[in-house]
């Protein structure tokens, strides 16, 4: 995609790294100049002359706000690395559709912070003296860092006084840590100020704001721009605000974090991303990764490290691998670094995991047969499937019933939170239903014949199991 020259970044300046801090063991980003209003309006007539997915890449490419993406369901640890084995036919993670019982996020981040944190986010300022930091062999070190890490995957902007403040006392303890490690492994830029940090991620096509297109991004940068030149009356849309607000840029009383806006408001660093920055970027922020859909030097490079960044993900995320033939899935026990949650609550989550199911149950390959990384599924299979779970738990679970009376609606956003989860893809006018789904299918065993009225019969050899909501 075109990019403006904003959005792919400049080289970093002599006698600077790549994470807005001078080179050495400094960790503290350093002011950075005004003026940046110029850029905004280069930044805002790209948002303008591009698409809408073109403006949605374009905004993870200018700010690299977004946070990761998983799914849910820890692996079978006992065979959890199996390469020679198909998602279609390896063990299932079945789990019921209400199992989760309250929303993904950083609750658990905030909770199980260690007390030092929790007792710091009070604190933290710009006259505060840095922590210092356990000794870095130390279980406690490890552990900090791991939480901190996670804690700026999720969220990649974290303010001293934000709704992630728990864990902002123990980036900024660990700065240079993560910044170098960040930089190793992802190629991300971290910048720490004095009560704010910011993990500048990598372009992608899928995480723009939501209800955002071109002329609102262009807003957004203007106002941006704004703000980093101290020019905060001009800040005006209600929209506009929501966004800077929710940033915590802007306060609701109308002040500006001027530094703050500088900051997010500066081009990002340009990284070349190789075979092995890509893919781990992929591994990091996007729910599964599957093989054939890699480029062939991405596809060689992650074939001949399967074992290494299962480690190497399991150390510094807490993240587990769960290796099929067709690609490789990172998997948060916690079920925390993840912006939407498959399993989940609520209507969409239990309909989509429902829907998911049935599908694998109809559409496995049997396990004599090969077994393709995706499958083609026919528009009355959905119709069909959607039907039944909707006659079998709509009103029993309460779902919501502005689904249960348009199902044309309800079968869009659950299609479309399966794609966003990488559970199917389109393809043209069709859905293609991804191996990965099967393993939130029961596994095969014995045929059975399918009992709602919208089904059709089940294929020799593929059982049809129901799941309680």
């Amino acid at each position: 995609m075109e990019r403006h020259e904003y959005a792919s970044g400049a080289p970093a300046g002599p006698g600077r790294t790549g994470i807005g801090r001078a080179g050495g063991a400094g960790r503290l980003v350093a002011p950075a100049p005004a003026g940046l209003y110029p850029q905004a309006e280069l930044l805002a007539g790209r948002f303008a002359e591009a698409g809408p997915d073109a403006a949605h890449e374009l905004f993870t490419a200018a700010f690299g706000l977004y946070g990761a993406r998983h799914l849910g369901g820890a692996p079978d640890r006992s065979c959890a690395f199996s390469p020679r084995v198909s998602w279609w036919h390896g063990p299932s993670a079945y789990l019921t559709a209400a199992l989760r019982t309250g929303p993904p996020g950083y609750r658990r981040i905030r909770r199980d912070a260690p007390p030092a944190a929790q007792g710091g986010a009070a604190t933290a300022g710009r006259h505060r003296k840095p922590e210092r930091s356990p000794a870095a062999g130390h279980p406690a070190a490890a552990a900090e860092r791991r939480t901190a890490g996670r804690v700026l995957l999720a969220q990649p902007l974290v303010t001293a006084a934000g709704p992630h403040c728990a864990g902002f006392p123990l980036i900024r303890r660990h700065a240079g840590w993560l910044a170098e490690r960040f930089r190793e492994l992802l190629g991300y830029e971290l910048t720490v100020g004095p009560g704010w940090a910011r993990l500048r991620k990598a372009p992608l096509s899928d995480r723009g704001l939501t209800g955002y297109g071109p002329a609102g991004y262009a807003e957004l940068a203007l106002a941006l721009g704004a703000l980093a030149d101290g020019r905060a009356a001009e800040v005006e849309r209600p929209e506009v605000r929501r966004v800077l607000t929710d940033w915590q840029v802007l306060a609701a009383d109308g002040e500006a974090d001027r530094e703050l806006a500088v900051a997010l408001a500066a081009p990002p660093v340009e990284v070349a991303a190789g075979p092995g920055l890509t893919v781990r970027r992929l591994l990091a922020e996007t729910p599964v990764v599957l093989v054939d859909e890699l480029a062939p030097a991405e596809r060689d490079w992650l074939l001949g490290r399967l074992a290494a960044e299962a480690e190497l993900f399991a150390d510094f995320l807490g993240l587990e691998a769960e290796v099929r033939a067709e690609g490789m899935a990172l998997l948060d026990p916690a079920d925390e670094l993840t912006d939407l949650a498959l399993p989940g609550t609520g209507t969409l989550a239990q309909a989509a995991l429902l829907l998911a199911e049935r599908l694998v149950e109809e559409l496995r390959p049997l396990p004599e047969e090969a077994a393709p990384p995706a499958v083609l599924v026919p528009d009355a299979l959905i119709d069909g499937a959607l039907g039944d779970i909707t006659d079998d738990y709509g009103l029993r679970a309460g779902w919501e019933p502005g689904y249960l009376a348009d199902l044309t609606a309800f079968r869009r956003d659950a299609l479309d939170l399966l794609c966003r989860m990488g559970l199917t893809a389109r393809a043209g006018r069709a859905w293609v239903l991804r191996a990965p789904a099967a393993r939130y299918a029961p596994e095969l065993e014995q045929p059975a014949q399918g009992s709602g009225r919208h089904s059709r019969p089940a294929a020799p050899g593929q059982a049809r199991a129901r799941q309680s909501v």
